[in-house]
């Protein structure tokens, strides 16, 4: 009888393309700056040459992905993470400088980033491209070679990557699969030198026990409620337009994106009009191209079920007239949905939205805000719109989140500068520009010993310990 174990076939074959990764890395450790500068150019011109194609396969795989969404968040941001490392590498790769004690003199110290080897990426879907390719920026220009595990839900998108990938580069340099419930589990268990998985906070406590057997760190790029609270200085028709930007960019499928609204009691009703006066304006309904849909149709009933639950408990559901979801020939599409005072015990407000729908809650003081964004797990983000400098360093310092924004949202994410990661149960570690590369690397500690002819100064602390030794010991203790 030939019992089939699926789990098995795929681990064998990913053993085989990591091990052949891991042989290529072994014939060279360190890849010169001139090797990962083409390298990173290749990745450019294989973005600029396939634009529609990155287009149209995710709006394939989405039923309805916006073009202009796309275009910003896929390929210009993409190609931007491109052009800052080609442009910062050479500094990256410099042995920095360290301090060295005053009795180790005249030796020196400097630190030196290496790659790590081989190092995987585990890919979500709601960014399938900007999220597996912006890691492979990183992971090259470290020097490094990288399995990447696309999400099934994009499948399109995995099979033009795999393709590009494989016409781009040598089959040695960077590897592509298409995840899955069995090539997942599989995926992490790979004794990696680094592995970053984006996605779900409950997936990723799964991704670092799989890791952990095999000591390989993680960096997790998770989730959570992020929070925007408006304060009372702010206007509240602009905060609103923001709110409701960055709640319905890709259909409110954002990691990043803010998950509830935290108002002055006595302009909710205000805010909550001009969030959906702001949908209104710019989408014409949810038939509207412009509009993404939810990638898939249990995502689309679990975003009502979240609704109708909390519309059960009393919270109250407000939409543009007229607009209400709506699934046609697998397009899932969702309409800005504000929900006004949700119950704490609601799913809504236990879990992360993931989708078009803005809990509203209202406050007198903004000790209520600190202490109920405190009782919670720690935020991927939280956004304050205030002009008001107390206000920010309070929240600044009271609160801890991921990343904190001002006055916008999502644009944290873009500044190739700054380091994007979470905190606690939204994640560990980060990347993106500097702090990208050093996840990558290994940046080793060098100690070098420099003499007078054959003498340094810890030769007086040789053995035999005698009275010279004694003064230099209590001299050294100042």
């Amino acid at each position: 009888m030939n019992i089939q174990n699926p789990q098995a076939d795929a681990t064998d074959a990913l053993k085989v393309q990591f091990d052949r990764l891991k042989i290529a890395y072994a014939s060279e450790t360190y890849p010169t700056l001139q090797t990962r500068l083409e390298r990173l150019s290749k990745l450019d011109s294989m973005i600029a040459g396939n634009q529609e194609a990155i287009i149209e396969a995710l709006d394939t795989d989405f039923g309805c992905r916006a073009r202009s969404e796309t275009v910003l968040a896929e390929i210009i941001g993409t190609r931007g993470a491109i052009h800052y490392a080609k442009k910062k590498l050479r500094g990256w790769m410099q042995p920095r400088r360290r301090g060295t004690s005053f009795w180790s003199l005249p030796a020196k110290s400097y630190a030196l980033a290496q790659p790590l080897g081989v190092v995987g990426i585990m890919a979500p879907w709601n960014y399938s491209f900007n999220l597996s390719l912006a890691p492979i920026v990183a992971a090259l220009a470290a020097g490094n070679r990288v399995m990447l595990s696309m999400s099934e839900e994009t499948p399109t998108l995995c099979s033009l990557v795999q393709r590009l990938i494989a016409e781009s580069f040598e089959a040695d340099l960077v590897e592509v699969v298409q995840g899955g419930a069995v090539v997942s589990p599989a995926f992490a268990q790979l004794p990696f030198d680094h592995l970053l998985f984006t996605g779900s906070t409950r997936v990723g406590r799964l991704v670092a026990q799989a890791a952990a057997a095999n000591l390989t760190p993680v960096t997790l790029e998770l989730g959570g409620k992020s929070p925007a609270i408006v304060a009372a200085d702010y206007d509240i028709a602009e905060a609103a337009t923001r709110i409701s930007w960055g709640k319905t960019f890709n259909a409110g499928q954002t990691c990043i994106a803010p998950d509830y609204a935290f108002v002055p009691a006595a302009e909710r009703d205000r805010f909550a009009a001009a969030v959906l006066a702001k949908f209104a304006k710019s989408f014409s309904g949810v038939e509207d191209p412009d509009l993404t849909a939810i990638v898939a149709e249990r995502f689309y009933n679990r975003l009502n079920e979240l609704v109708a639950e909390a519309q059960s408990k009393g919270a109250t559901i407000l939409r543009v007239d007229g607009q209400e979801p709506r699934a046609v020939d697998g397009v899932f599409k969702f309409p800005l949905t504000v929900v006004l005072d949700p119950p704490r015990d609601s799913a809504l407000m236990q879990e992360e939205i993931f989708g078009p729908i803005l809990p509203v809650l209202t406050y007198d003081s903004l000790d209520e805000v600190v202490e109920y964004v405190s009782a919670g797990e720690r935020p991927l983000s939280l956004y304050a719109f205030t002009k008001d400098q107390d206000v920010i360093a309070r929240l600044q310092r009271d609160t801890v989140s991921g990343s904190f924004g001002v006055n916008e949202t999502l644009m944290q994410f873009v500044q190739e500068d700054l380091a994007f990661g979470g905190v606690g149960a939204s994640g560990q570690g980060a990347y993106h520009g500097n702090e990208g590369f050093d996840t990558f690397s290994h940046v080793k500690s060098v100690f070098v010993q420099r003499g007078f002819g054959s003498f340094t100064g810890l030769k007086l602390l040789h053995p035999p310990y005698g009275r010279l030794s004694q003064r230099v010991l209590k001299m050294m203790q100042g």
